[in-house]
């Protein structure tokens, strides 16, 4: 009677554990079938987890789980609003994707099915240098840097000021916010680093 009660007590919580599994990971493909933005299930990590065909891993950080980090699985947009008309219009800026390809902005990279690369490791195109996971303009532009105490860094090209003409490097930055955090050359390209805001 004991052995007969402890296998009916394993059938059951076994029974059970198959069902939560199965019920978690549904629709098996990740995606919410809700119309929210993604399944929200965990991607990358030491197992490597993969999102399904119709999602990207999207990192809290967009540091593309370095350190095995996990993000969580988002939808990919259908489609990307461009400058004709629409809203928002998503300008064309060369951004860095996880796949260490640049695409014209970030809703093409997640079309694609890849975070932004805040490392900034993509090929770099012809004059430009790395912003995070943008690339600014060399001689005409300089990065803007935000850190933010719960969320990823973002980052910005500025036009270099009047004063950037004569001056070749950080001192002609001083007016700006946050100029007296100046990194780079001249050559290489300048950044600009903020204190982090919340």
């Amino acid at each position: 009677m004991r052995i007969t009660l402890l296998g009916l007590v394993f059938l059951v919580a076994c029974g059970n554990s198959n069902r939560s599994t199965s019920d978690a990971s549904s629709p098996g493909d990740g995606a919410t079938g809700d119309g929210s933005p993604g399944g929200g299930s965990a991607c990358g990590g030491l197992g490597g987890r993969a999102c399904s065909a119709t999602e990207y891993c999207d990192y809290a950080d967009n540091d593309c789980g370095v350190g095995d980090r996990t993000g969580t699985c988002r939808s990919r947009p259908d489609v990307c609003p461009v400058n004709a008309g629409a809203t928002p219009a998503i300008v064309a800026m060369p951004t860095c994707a996880c796949d260490g390809k640049l695409y014209d902005n970030d809703c093409d990279a997640a079309r694609a099915g890849f975070d932004l690369n805040a490392h900034g490791t993509c090929d770099i195109a012809a004059g430009h240098f790395a912003c995070g996971d943008t690339q600014c303009i060399l001689a005409t532009q300089y990065c803007r840097r935000q850190p933010h105490t719960t969320g990823p860094d973002t980052f910005s090209c500025a036009p270099l000021p009047a004063a950037c003409a004569s001056t070749q490097g950080c001192g002609c930055l001083q007016s700006q916010p946050c100029g007296n955090s100046c990194t780079g050359t001249a050559a290489a390209g300048l950044t600009l680093s903020c204190p982090p805001t919340p």
